[in-house]
């Protein structure tokens, strides 16, 4: 807990408050591309799912080429749009 706390008050990751769920993102910078990766989400899963959409929005706004999602592979079957690669989904910001 003390390290995502400390990395959100130094900016390496962002918090996405939500109403009863709540999403840790940080942008990860691979030579060939920017990612946004959510890092950590918990709480109602409509809630969840609502906001990566936002969330990929915003991402797209700030540079991102894709999203990423490490996560259990049951994310998958929620977010069709994703492609698993081994246990990380991954979803391209560049062409919407």
């Amino acid at each position: 807990m003390d390290d995502v706390f400390g990395a959100v008050a130094v900016g390496e990751a962002q918090l996405h408050p939500l109403e009863k769920s709540c999403i840790i993102t940080e942008v990860v910078d691979y030579p060939q591309m920017s990612v946004c990766r959510i890092w950590l989400a918990g709480g109602d899963l409509d809630e969840l799912m609502d906001a990566e959409k936002s969330i990929s929005v915003w991402a797209k706004s700030i540079g991102c080429d894709a999203m990423e999602i490490n996560g259990r592979m049951g994310w998958k079957r929620q977010l069709k749009d994703y492609t698993a690669t081994s246990v990380v989904l991954t979803k391209d910001l560049r062409d919407e």
